[in-house]
């Protein structure tokens, strides 16, 4: 018996918060982020702000998480014929997209290379012809602790973060946010952002 509140009792209750970002550092807002977990009441799901950031609270400990952040539209956001010449270059062999993620990016179809498919997908969508891209979404997300084993080819890639038993309030559960399509980097990402690239 603990009269006096000595015992250390166990924390029963917890959150978890993080970050979405881009490549640059500039914050993404609007990016629904989706908390899944086997106890009856997932998934719950919240939305960053303008700072990109989210959290979730009143966490049971001692349980396992996923989370999952997911953004599908404003497929024009950042997207010009510039991307499509950038691409093309890059497939030739003239000007290599130097990171990863811009790599990310460049693979329109999702089907983890970049051909001249990706390009043609790209230009229906600049057209007007499709409102979408094909078998992708219009963000992609990665785990901002992921290492690629080799930058010039990173696929496949983690768009998840694992939590496996959840004992305290957690921070840095951070990702890297990449506006597919858009490699000169030229997407506006929340509402303070005024990025212009001529």
């Amino acid at each position: 018996q603990d009269n006096d509140g000595v015992c250390k009792k166990p924390q029963t209750r917890a959150s978890v918060k993080g970050n979405i970002y881009t490549e640059t550092n500039r914050t993404v807002e609007n990016v629904q982020v989706d908390l899944m977990s086997l106890q009856p009441e997932y998934p719950k799901s919240v939305s960053t702000n303008k700072d990109g950031s989210f959290l979730f609270s009143d966490l049971v400990t001692d349980n396992a998480y996923t989370i999952t952040p997911t953004k599908d539209d404003d497929i024009l956001n950042g997207v010009s014929t510039l991307d499509i010449v950038m691409i093309q270059r890059h497939i030739l062999g003239l000007e290599t997209l130097n990171s990863p993620y811009k790599l990310i990016a460049a693979d329109i179809n999702n089907t983890a290379s970049i051909t001249a498919s990706d390009l043609s997908e790209l230009r229906k969508v600049i057209l007007g012809i499709k409102n979408n891209f094909q078998n992708n979404k219009s963000w992609r997300f990665v785990d901002s602790k992921f290492s690629f084993a080799d930058p010039g080819s990173p696929f496949p890639f983690n768009e998840v973060n694992d939590i496996n038993n959840l004992s305290q309030n957690t921070g840095g559960k951070d990702f890297i946010a990449v506006k597919v399509g858009d490699v000169n980097e030229s997407v506006v990402s929340n509402a303070g952002d005024s990025n212009e690239v001529e």
